[in-house]
């Protein structure tokens, strides 16, 4: 599973699950689908709605229902936020790497190299570079700085999985203030303790920083603790015994 590093304005890295070739594959299948469907139906309604008009006025309907078909994925992914019907059915969107909404600009550019990864060279260019970049992006991602990513992690704890982290007859709380934190909070807090311990890259490492450090300030220590994982897991076990 390839993941995608946004480092927003405020400097902090926001780590997303990067959308896989497969679901991008689907998510293409399904807009194509939208696509075949319409053109279908408005050629049925031209042909019958324009018999014996003349050539030119034909030609002059269809190039004017032509006109979504060509800029489908642009005109969606600037109107929805990086989504198409087939990346929302996908629950996948394009992002920009320097953490704001995409640019009208940057779709345009998605746009723009759709020719050369898809239409061009019959989609292996891009699913060459979906299947090589550290990003999964393709051509026209690499240029225009975005990704395709899921809107929600493939792997999601519930409340649940929290509380069958410690028994509370095993462990006697060290912050008892870390009550007034959230479920919320410590299913954030368990899936980055999860993921850094998947893949202890720089990104998963920089998001435990964060949250230990943010996790400090809210419980008004003097310092972060040395060992921010450990510390982590200490709120987390503290939670349950201070709130189940």
């Amino acid at each position: 599973m390839k993941t995608v590093d946004v480092i927003t304005a405020h400097n902090i890295s926001i780590d997303y699950e990067a959308a896989s070739l497969a679901s991008r594959g689907v998510a293409l299948f399904l807009d194509l689908l939208i696509i075949t469907v319409y053109t279908a139906i408005m050629s049925q309604i031209i042909a019958i709605t324009t018999f014996g008009a003349s050539e030119g006025v034909i030609i002059l309907l269809y190039i004017i229902v032509l006109i979504p078909v060509t800029f489908y994925s642009l005109l969606f992914e600037y109107l929805l936020k990086g989504q198409t019907v087939g990346k929302m059915a996908m629950g996948i969107r394009v992002v920009n790497l320097n953490g704001e909404n995409a640019t009208l600009n940057d779709y345009t550019l998605r746009w723009t190299f759709r020719i050369i990864d898809f239409w061009f060279s019959a989609g292996a260019i891009g699913s060459l570079f979906i299947s090589t970049t550290e990003k999964g992006q393709r051509l026209g991602d690499v240029l225009a700085q975005t990704a395709v990513v899921r809107n929600k992690p493939e792997q999601v704890y519930s409340i649940r999985d929290i509380l069958n982290i410690k028994d509370r007859t095993k462990h006697e709380p060290t912050y008892l203030a870390v009550s007034k934190f959230t479920d919320e909070d410590m299913i954030l807090i368990k899936n980055a303790i999860n993921r850094v311990k998947r893949y202890p890259n720089d990104a998963h490492k920089d998001l435990v920083r964060e949250l230990a450090k943010r996790a400090a300030d809210e419980l008004n220590l003097d310092e972060v603790p040395k060992k921010k994982l450990t510390f982590l897991k200490t709120l987390l076990q503290d939670y349950i015994v201070l709130t189940r």
